[in-house]
């Protein structure tokens, strides 16, 4: 069964701090309290969901709307709980074609450590590219994150850039 994403809910808070909190995940994400999770959830600028594989939770994605604000779709944070199975590739390319098709975004950006070159190849087999704006666009895509990415850097992807980089493992 392909990976599905669906709308966090507050019973879904136990399975994805759990994730979060997990010893492989705590270095490496932030660790977000109950009530972050969510505030994300509920907020109309903020998307909270819930990767499954098989109908079972298998992780989570957490996207910012920060098109208003000229700085497309921000993808917050994405965690599955089995690395190297394709399930956060797959889920990756599901939201992306929500973020470009149904909320039109002219863009997806994200920040990815330097250490971090799983998740960069994740990344750039989707078509993402580095990113190194201006200092006023930098400004403003941190301010649309709520976050600067300290040990981080920006990988952007157009939304015309997103149908050549589908590739047919992802998009049956």
């Amino acid at each position: 069964m392909p990976v599905a994403l669906r709308r966090s809910t507050a019973e879904d808070l136990a399975f994805v701090t759990g994730l979060e909190r997990s010893p492989e995940n705590v270095q490496g994400i932030g660790q977000w309290t109950d009530l972050e999770h969510l505030a994300a959830m509920q907020s109309p600028k903020r998307e909270h969901w819930v990767i499954e594989r098989d109908g079972v939770p298998a992780g989570y994605l957490i996207a910012f709307d920060a098109r208003e604000d000229q700085a497309g779709i921000y993808v917050k944070r994405i965690l599955v709980a089995e690395k190297g199975q394709g399930t956060g590739s797959e889920a990756l390319a599901r939201y992306l074609d929500r973020a470009f098709g149904e909320l039109q975004a002219r863009f997806a950006w994200l920040h990815v450590r330097g250490g971090n070159t799983r998740a960069q190849g994740v990344y750039r087999r989707l078509g993402f590219q580095r990113f190194d704006p201006d200092p006023d666009v930098a400004r403003r895509f941190s301010e649309a994150a709520e976050s600067t990415g300290i040990g981080a850097f920006r990988m952007l992807l157009a939304a015309r850039d997103w149908g050549e980089s589908k590739g047919p493992s992802l998009h049956p």
